[in-house]
């Protein structure tokens, strides 16, 4: 009897490891799974080598598996780059609390730099300490901010008085050139209304008539402004869309002094100066 009662829970031991194992066979499968589909390239390194990669590593630096195993992490950075990734990784593996996220430059097998970030945590793997490290390719995003900055620094130099309003035409900038146009800067005017430039009748009503019309694409009209010392400017007006990646909107405002309609003042000026006299009647 009692070696019956042996048998079965042998029996019962031995059906529990063996679900015990597939479960965990599924869950290394879906693990596996989960990281050589997902969009960042992921390292596992230890011993002072790379012991895997998984695909999307593979396709950011062009290396294939026999050609990155067994190498240095920092094999695949920038020279300008390497004595601090050795030193990072060295500290990391041996415990030491570093930051765990970085950016730096990377190169790939074809020579091309790579803007990347890199996130580390350390792990055990086949009993030895190591290192799990996730790379994010930036480029894209960095040379974005790039192309901006040197946008605004275009814009902030540009010889056309620019100002960038909100969706309801609050001012959020003004170049250098609308400042010395309206004879004052961005703290002054900042978060107020574009109304505060127009002068003449009804303002408040030409702002929401400017704003509406650049919703629908774009604005151009003859406009009288002033500077902040109450100077009256004639200007035209020509205003476009921007919209964001969250689809909000806002509008970039160029004022443009009207070389015609100077012109044409002037003449009717000189003309008026110019003609005699009418004759006096009397009646």
């Amino acid at each position: 009897m009692q070696n019956n009662e042996f048998m079965k829970e042998r029996i019962n031991n031995s059906e529990i490891q063996e679900v015990v194992r597939e479960l965990v066979i599924e869950s290394e499968r879906k693990y596996q799974t989960l990281i050589e589909n997902s969009l960042v390239g992921i390292i596992i390194y230890s011993d002072e080598r790379i012991i895997y990669a998984n695909s999307r590593f593979e396709e950011m630096f062009g290396y294939d598996e026999n050609e990155y195993s067994g190498s240095q992490i920092w094999d695949f950075v920038h020279p300008e780059y390497r004595e601090i990734v050795k030193e990072r990784a060295h500290k990391k593996i041996s415990g030491e609390d570093i930051s765990q996220q970085f950016e730096l430059k990377a190169m790939r097998k074809d020579g091309i730099i790579l803007d990347i970030m890199v996130r580390s945590a350390r792990m055990t793997y086949n009993g030895k300490p190591a290192l799990m490290v996730n790379i994010v390719d930036i480029t894209e995003l960095k040379n974005a901010q790039r192309e901006n900055r040197e946008l605004s620094k275009i814009v902030q130099s540009a010889l056309i008085p620019i100002i960038k309003l909100d969706a309801h035409g609050k001012i959020l900038y003004l170049n250098k050139s609308a400042e010395h146009l309206f004879d004052t800067k961005l703290d002054n005017l900042k978060g107020k209304n574009l109304s505060v430039l127009i002068t003449g009748i009804e303002p408040e009503e030409i702002q929401e008539h400017v704003i509406r019309q650049t919703r629908k694409g774009g604005y151009d009209c003859i406009i009288l402004c002033r500077k902040t010392d109450g100077t009256p400017v004639k200007m035209r007006l020509t205003t476009a869309p921007l919209v964001n990646d969250h689809n909000e909107m806002s509008a970039i405002a160029c004022f443009l002094v009207d070389p015609e309609i100077e012109k044409a003042e002037k003449n009717l000026l000189n003309i008026e100066e110019s003609s005699p006299p009418k004759p006096e009647v009397r009646w």
